[in-house]
């Protein structure tokens, strides 16, 4: 079995700011199967994610691979879950390939269908707005990033050149309750889609909280990963954001998609920042969701893989 790993780095079109981190560049992977099937890596040090640790993982991986089969493998330890999901992804390519089957259609779910994403806007000093909305105008929805401190500025800001629905989304920003709750109450009346975890998420007494009298939708993504409890993450949301790279697993990202519509919650399909290559793979999955997040590959200066495409704001799996 040949199985390879090459780095891949990824310059962005403008520096990446939330409330945790700025970067100007992605370092990502590319993982190959037997030279046909291929799959990202887009590490994420929310989640200890580090290229170094990647690397060496991926390298315990291959060596387990002697006296293991792919699939003992994959569930051998807990890997990092972008590394996971990217091994696993090529397996499954290779087996729905095997059967003459799209990937798809070997998970037994619905062909991908042209859908409308959002378009994110990093945290940015107010007097660049104007220009960073300017070419967008063909999103039906625009995801804001926030901190705390220039929240309601940075909205309010954009309010001023777009009426498009808002996606607002606070990556943990907000460490206290009232605080937040003060830049609630100045969004209401806005065209506000959902508000994404504004708490950390070992914070979920401030959701069972907040749930019981929000005016928005308000959704989990950091509180949900590759293990949860739906039942309570229903408690505090009234939506969960399915990420590929932190669920680490497209089989186990289909499970908690549909465990989580049976418990009446929404679904988003998200992502990070990766090229078409890792987004195409979320694609597959988006008649599972209520909502899509799949800017990532457009937020990089060049795509090298061309998997997706984007017109007039709706995504397109080549």
């Amino acid at each position: 079995m040949d199985l390879s790993l090459a780095k891949l780095k990824l310059k962005l079109n403008v520096p990446w700011k939330l409330s945790r981190n700025t970067s100007l560049e992605k370092n990502n992977f590319i993982i190959t199967l037997n030279s046909n099937f291929q799959s990202e890596v887009a590490p994420n040090i929310r989640y200890q994610e580090t290229p170094e640790r990647i690397e060496k993982e991926f390298f315990e991986f291959k060596e387990l691979l002697s006296t293991h089969d792919y699939e003992k493998a994959l569930d051998k330890k807990s890997w990092a879950h972008s590394l996971r999901f990217a091994l696993e992804a090529c397996w499954l390519q290779e087996k729905a390939a095997s059967e003459g089957k799209t990937l798809s259609s070997y998970l037994g779910i619905s062909t991908p269908k042209t859908v409308s994403t959002s378009f994110s806007l990093p945290i940015m000093e107010i007097g660049n707005v104007k220009n960073y909305l300017a070419p967008l105008s063909r999103f039906q929805s625009l995801k804001i990033k926030l901190n705390a401190e220039i929240a309601w500025e940075l909205v309010r800001e954009v309010t001023r050149h777009t009426s498009v629905k808002l996606r607002l989304d606070g990556n943990e920003a907000w460490l206290d309750y009232d605080q937040y709750k003060k830049f609630e109450e100045k969004c209401q009346g806005l065209n506000v889609e959902f508000v994404e975890q504004p708490f950390p998420a070992d914070l979920f007494d401030y959701y069972v909280e907040l749930k019981k009298t929000t005016p928005f939708l308000i959704m989990a993504d950091e509180s949900i990963e590759d293990q949860q409890d739906f039942k309570k993450l229903a408690r505090g949301f009234h939506a969960i954001n399915v990420k590929l790279m932190k669920t680490g697993s497209i089989l186990k990202a289909v499970h908690q998609l549909q465990t989580a519509k049976s418990l009446g919650l929404k679904t988003m399909i998200g992502c990070m920042i990766e090229t078409s290559l890792g987004i195409s793979y979320a694609m597959n999955l988006n008649s599972l969701a209520d909502y899509i997040d799949l800017d990532g590959f457009l937020l990089i200066e060049q795509d090298p893989f061309g998997k997706v495409v984007e017109s007039e704001g709706n995504l397109t799996l080549i």
